[in-house]
């Protein structure tokens, strides 16, 4: 997990986009990173967490990918990454 900081790109150099009834819009600013795997499944998840818990994400073949697009993005370096536990 990766606290998004002022030292960050803020937005970031993607552009998530929301389609609902209200029409077409950009995600609210991102606040936190998180990176998740399904063991069941190939590929990790990295998670784009807003303040309001809004939820976007992006899937890579490897875990190197998913930290690689993090660091391109939003200029996340390795060892800013932080191991947490999920309480599945």
């Amino acid at each position: 997990m990766v606290s998004l900081g002022d030292h960050h790109l803020r937005p970031g150099r993607t552009k998530h986009t929301i389609a609902d009834d209200q029409g077409k819009h950009d995600f609210p600013p991102f606040v936190t990173l998180k990176i998740t795997h399904d063991p069941g499944h190939s590929g990790y998840y990295l998670m784009h967490i807003c303040e309001n818990r809004m939820i976007a994400d992006t899937w890579h073949p490897s875990l190197d990918d998913a930290m690689y697009q993090a660091e391109w993005e939003f200029g996340v370096r390795r060892e800013e990454w932080i191991e947490i536990e999920e309480p599945w």
